[in-house]
């Protein structure tokens, strides 16, 4: 049989979910900084003599992954991943995050074209290119760019905290009601006990006329009795959810 999609995610897994394109996008300094490192490896001049070409190949190749993760930032900020493995919902929530520092993503988008220079100088072996394409590079680096990819991302941890929060506390709503709920349960179990318990008397005292009542009131004591456990069961699966101590007593406090 074929299986199907689970649609429903949890809490936890829409977390994983944007603190994965955080960490994407925060790697953004890091590949900028690859990106000018093997970029002076194909410009600078050896004292050893020149490396071979194989090795200068694999520098290229470095290189132009460090292009495509910043391009892929680029359009993280934007509100778009381009290997669609960022949920959409993820990208539209990063994405106007984006719309609202401007600045930010105007900083992504430019260390990616100067990384992009840097990649076409480093295919077409033109060291005057590429000179002026690393000191560009560099310029734009130290006047800002890692402090835009910094705050951007801090911006989007904050969203994030303050999302949780919400989270959390619509759980703990939706745990208060439930509990509201269980409460009636019990009440409601307890009346059906003294209910069974008043047939009982009442069937012994009839005596043999009282058979078919006395066996509904044993079955009515047992549904008293299962209400009981499902709601003590139910109390204690909320406390180890939520790390509280319920009315029972039952749950421990984290």
């Amino acid at each position: 049989m074929p299986q199907t999609t689970r649609a429903v995610e949890t809490d936890a897994e829409r977390f994983a979910q944007r603190r994965l394109a955080i960490d994407l996008i925060a790697t953004t300094r890091a590949r900028a900084i690859r990106a000018a490192l093997f970029g002076s490896y194909l410009f600078r001049v050896n004292p050893l003599g020149p490396e071979d070409a194989e090795r200068r190949a694999q520098w290229r190749v470095i290189l132009r992954e460090q292009y495509d993760a910043m391009a892929r930032s680029a359009a993280l900020v934007q509100g778009s991943d381009p290997l669609h493995v960022i949920p959409d919902w993820v990208c539209t929530w990063i994405g106007q995050h984006g719309t609202q520092n401007p600045e930010c993503v105007a900083a992504f988008v430019e260390m990616r074209d100067l990384t992009h220079d840097v990649v076409l100088a480093a295919d077409g072996d033109d060291v005057r290119q590429m000179r002026d394409a690393l000191a560009e590079h560099l310029r734009v680096g130290r006047g800002g760019f890692f402090e835009n990819v910094t705050e951007f991302c801090d911006g989007l941890w904050a969203n994030l905290d303050a999302t949780r929060h919400q989270e959390v506390e619509h759980a703990a709503a939706a745990g208060r009601a439930i509990t509201q709920t269980l409460g009636r349960l019990e009440q409601i179990g307890k009346h059906v006990r003294l209910v069974s318990l008043n047939a009982s008397v009442e069937a012994a005292r009839v005596g043999d006329a009282g058979r078919g009542l006395g066996v509904i009131a044993v079955e009515f004591k047992t549904l008293a009795e299962e209400i009981q456990v499902l709601a003590t069961t139910a109390r204690r699966d909320i406390a180890a959810m939520t790390g509280q101590r319920d009315a029972t007593g039952m749950g421990e406090r984290r």
